[in-house]
């Protein structure tokens, strides 16, 4: 395995943590989400949506740190990749 792919392979690894983290905190976060509830979305799209619930200063730190950490490990290509293999589930109504 030469350097590139050896990085490229622990660049996936580290994504994979954090995604997975991430997803759980963000399951935690919601009342009456479930497992897998939002498999469908980026790392950066659950990035945001966990800094939008829980505050800039909140108890996950701050953004701006958060977002150059996570690009400086994983890079921008995986931050913002859609993951394809998941389905997002079906629109919740709203109940007026």
């Amino acid at each position: 395995m030469n350097p590139s792919e050896s990085e490229t392979d622990a660049r996936r690894n580290v994504y994979q943590h954090i995604l997975k983290a991430a997803n759980r905190r963000l399951e935690q976060a919601i009342p009456g989400s479930s497992e897998g509830t939002f498999s469908h979305l980026s790392l950066a799209a659950v990035l945001n949506l966990l800094f939008l619930l829980r505050g800039e200063w909140g108890s996950i730190g701050d953004y701006v740190t958060t977002q150059r950490a996570v690009r400086a490990l994983v890079g921008d290509e995986l931050l913002w990749a859609e993951l394809l293999k998941a389905t997002p589930p079906a629109p919740i109504e709203s109940v007026q």
